[in-house]
């Protein structure tokens, strides 16, 4: 069972930062934030896999570098651990891709993409990612890293404190609500 994390105040203003850095490199942008331009920032790729047609993920596996020989001499390790593990987004830090899983419902897309996005601006995730399983990563250590992506997700993608500053503007209702969905771009 998935617990919501507190991240320690230095984490958390240490990712603040680095978001601060994305928000000001694209001149603090109005909402919704556009994931395109954060990643032709960040010079990131996107592209979309299934676990059912697993071509993206055979091409990236094919120049895949982390894990290494383990990986390539096992191409089918990466396709088994997302069927396995339900992926339904993941970050490639080598080829700086990140890949959804086009059965995602689309309405789920922008959170799984700001996730991704988050995991790349961390430099300590790298040497975790695709390269760690239950016995080398214990489950603590996972849902900090989650935790850590998520945060960085939610202040990338409500644009730090604009959200709440807007938020606590309005009366609270359901119509305001819905508004700040159409300003930010995302769910309710």
């Amino acid at each position: 069972m998935a617990r919501n994390r507190v991240l320690s105040e230095k984490t958390a203003q240490d990712i603040d930062k680095r978001v601060e850095r994305v928000l000001r490199g694209l001149g603090h942008p109005e909402p919704p934030l556009r994931l395109e331009d954060v990643r032709e920032l960040l010079k990131l790729d996107l592209d979309f896999y299934t676990a059912d047609d697993p071509g993206v993920l055979q091409e990236t596996i094919s120049r895949i570098r982390i894990a290494g020989i383990q990986v390539y001499k096992r191409p089918t390790l990466l396709i088994n651990a997302i069927r396995k593990a339900s992926l339904q987004a993941l970050y490639i830090p080598d080829r700086r891709r990140i890949l959804l899983d086009a059965s995602l419902p689309k309405l789920k897309h922008r959170w799984s993409e700001g996730h991704e996005i988050g995991h790349s601006l961390l430099p300590w995730h790298e040497a975790i990612m695709l390269g760690d399983n239950s016995l080398t990563l214990t489950p603590a250590c996972q849902e900090e890293v989650e935790a850590q992506a998520n945060f960085a997700a939610g202040r990338l993608l409500f644009l730090r404190e604009r959200f709440t500053e807007e938020a606590c503007s309005l009366e609270p209702s359901i119509e305001a609500v819905r508004a700040l969905k159409e300003t930010f771009g995302n769910t309710l």
